[in-house]
């Protein structure tokens, strides 16, 4: 961060599927390096989640050369909408609400996720999940060589 670097995660090797879980193994590597808490916080901020999600967003967006990342006008409707009733994030707002979400919900509480202006995920659930398990579990019985 300090020679300006730009950072993005994703799960090519589906190791992880968590992006929360992904942001917070990124800093607590971090700390474990460096003996230090809350190292990936920007000048003058002390969100360490907001810090990473917007760090995260930003790199991500870049890395695919898509314009999102951003409400204003010309850019992709990619929205992710956090459930503020769930019990880890209830009551909270604002930075505390990413701070929560990335270093102590240990279950995604996505409720609602939006990809280039179409809903994916409604209430946590995907229209296909179904259809998508049972091709998983087809493809995982299949004889391997």
């Amino acid at each position: 961060m300090q020679a300006n670097g730009r950072f993005a995660i994703g799960s090519d090797s589906q190791v992880c599927l968590n992006p929360a879980e992904e942001l917070r193994l990124l800093e607590y590597g971090q700390r474990l390096l460096k003996r230090r808490r809350a190292l990936l916080a920007g000048d003058g901020q002390t969100s360490v989640g907001e810090f990473l999600f917007r760090g995260a967003v930003a790199g991500g967006t870049r890395a695919l050369g898509i314009n999102s990342g951003q409400n204003c006008a010309g850019a992709r409707a990619d929205l992710l909408v956090l459930d503020d009733q769930h019990p880890t994030l209830y009551g909270k707002g604002d930075s505390a609400l990413l701070d929560s979400w990335i270093f102590a919900c240990n279950e995604t509480p996505v409720k609602d996720v939006m990809v280039g202006g179409q809903w994916r995920v409604r209430d946590g659930v995907h229209p296909q999940r179904e259809a998508v398990a049972e091709r998983f579990r087809e493809i995982g019985d299949r004889p391997r060589l």
